[in-house]
């Protein structure tokens, strides 16, 4: 999801700066630029992992019942586990 947002802001910065003879597209991929640096600078060293909502409502119910052991506790940490080994794997730009 952030792949592809970063992507058309790449996009984005390099239509403006086709058009660059326009104030207004200036500014705008001054700005498409800025953007991509700050996604660049938020994410840096981190891991985005995105949930469905009830995936994130499984999850939380897992932990706080992580007290005791449970198959629907299990069930929800062994999905999110997968998600965690698909969101290491290296992906091409």
């Amino acid at each position: 999801m952030l792949d592809e947002y970063r992507s058309w802001l790449e996009a984005e910065l390099k239509l403006l700066g086709n058009a660059s003879h326009h104030a207004y597209s200036f500014g705008q991929a001054n700005m498409a630029k800025r953007a991509i640096e700050r996604l660049d600078e938020t994410l840096a060293g981190r891991s985005v992992l995105v949930l469905e909502a009830h995936e994130a409502a499984a999850l939380r119910e897992a932990l706080e019942s992580r007290t005791g052991d449970s198959a629907e506790a299990d069930a929800a940490l062994r999905a999110i586990h997968e998600r965690l080994n698909a969101a290491s794997t290296p992906h091409p730009p």
